[in-house]
C-alpha cells in the first residue's frame, strides 16, 4: 500500500470540507510523509492543527497517528490544565488528551492500526470519518481547555 496515495487521497477528502491542509514529504526528525489540516472546532471558526501520519507497524498493518494541536502554548493556567486530563480522558471514547511539556502544548492523540490489504480510497475515507469523531471529542473540550489554560 503506497502510503502516499493514501494521504493524497485523504486530503483530496479535507479539502472537499475547506480544510486547509499541506502534504508535507518525508524530513527530519519526520518519520515518513505528513498530513497537515487545519479542522475546525467550533462556530467560531477556531481551529485545531490535525496531523496524520502513517507508517508500517507489521506486515499487515499500518500504525495510522492522528495528532492534533489544540493550544500551541498553554497560558498561565497549566496547572488548572493539567487537573482536568484525568476527567476528559476517562470519558474520552477514542484517543487521550495531553501535555507536551517541552512545546509547552495541549494536545489530543490517536493512534489505530489499518489492514495494508485496504484500497488507499477506502483506507482515506475511514479516516476522514474517525478525524470527524476526533474533531467533535475535541469540540467538547476545546472551550474549557482554552479558558483554564488562560486564553481567553
Amino acid at each position: 500500500m503506497d502510503n502516499h496515495v493514501f494521504l493524497s487521497e485523504l486530503e483530496t477528502l479535507l479539502k472537499k470540507m475547506e480544510y486547509e491542509t499541506n502534504l508535507v514529504k518525508n524530513e527530519d526528525p519526520q518519520f515518513g510523509d505528513t498530513l497537515r489540516a487545519l479542522v475546525p472546532v467550533d462556530e467560531a471558526g477556531n481551529k485545531v492543527l490535525t496531523e496524520v501520519m502513517s507508517f508500517p507497524y507489521d506486515e499487515h498493518a499500518l500504525l495510522v497517528q492522528i495528532y492534533s494541536t489544540m493550544i500551541a502554548e498553554i497560558g498561565p493556567g497549566y496547572e488548572a490544565l493539567k487537573e482536568m486530563l484525568l476527567d476528559w480522558n476517562l470519558t474520552c471514547p477514542v484517543g487521550a488528551f495531553g501535555i507536551y511539556r517541552e512545546g509547552w502544548q495541549f494536545y489530543h492523540k490517536y493512534n489505530y492500526l489499518m489492514p495494508t490489504d485496504e484500497e488507499p480510497k477506502e483506507m482515506a475515507m475511514e479516516l476522514f470519518y474517525i478525524i470527524h469523531l476526533i474533531r467533535d471529542v475535541i469540540a467538547e473540550v476545546f472551550p474549557d481547555a482554552v479558558r483554564l489554560s488562560g486564553h481567553i
